[in-house]
């Protein structure tokens, strides 16, 4: 028996499943585990302790949202050195939005540890975003903004991060409208599309003046076209 396997055979069936979904999700073995179970705990089922405050995942969904709110803007601020602030809030804003983060959990089955006291029927979409912030203020508290800033990166790139914010910022327009403004010919090519794990990828070129300015990867051809017009667009203006 493996030292995993010994440390899964000391704990409950409950406390197994928080480690594998945070081992599986964000890369490591946590220790306190008190605290994630409080990330899992919704309102409904938290009882009061001496001072009348409830043991929910309130007060660690606060904490997480400023954590996640933290490491995006930075991530943001570094992605995009010539990006202006008004772009960089609405792609923040778009990462950081409840629909964006209830999809990521759900994505990660965080609905399957949640501990609550209502039906089913009444499990409104924020519950799973406000729990996913609350497994982020756990992280934190547990290993620090360093750690957490790396751990809820990948695992918000697994699931679209780059995608999702390269689709604020319409760069294949302003490079379209540029392109008429300056009287320059402007055209997409797809380099290369492959199949990997069921799923295509495609690598696009822009041209302007049958000139490469531009390439872009992605699952879609939008979201290629998009990077490389991206890239563009910081070359030419």
């Amino acid at each position: 028996m493996n030292w995993l396997s010994a440390l899964f055979k000391r704990r409950t069936k409950g406390e197994n499943e928080i480690l594998r979904f945070v081992a599986a999700n964000f890369g490591y073995r946590p220790k306190k585990l008190g605290i994630f179970k409080q990330a899992l705990r919704h309102s409904s089922a938290a009882k009061k302790n001496g001072k009348g405050v409830k043991d929910s995942n309130e007060r660690l969904e606060y904490l997480g949202d400023a954590v996640l709110d933290t490491v995006i803007a930075e991530y943001l601020y570094h992605a995009f050195p010539d990006t202006p602030e008004g772009d960089l809030t609405k792609m923040k804003a778009k990462v950081v939005n409840r629909r964006t983060l209830n999809k990521v959990g759900h994505a990660i089955k965080l609905v399957n540890l949640l501990e609550l006291k209502m039906g089913k029927q009444d499990l409104h979409p924020s519950i799973i975003g406000n729990a996913f912030e609350a497994i982020i203020g756990a992280i934190y508290l547990e290993r620090g903004f360093t750690f957490t800033n790396r751990a809820v990166l990948e695992l918000m790139k697994r699931h679209g991060l780059e995608e999702l914010v390269h689709t604020v910022v319409d760069f294949k327009s302003k490079l379209h409208e540029w392109c008429q403004k300056e009287k320059r010919t402007l055209e997409f090519q797809v380099i290369k599309e492959t199949q990997q794990g069921g799923e295509s990828f495609f690598e696009i070129a822009v041209l302007v003046n049958n000139k490469y300015e531009g390439r872009g990867k992605g699952k879609s051809k939008k979201a290629a076209e998009q990077l490389a017009a991206e890239e563009a667009c910081l070359s030419l203006f």
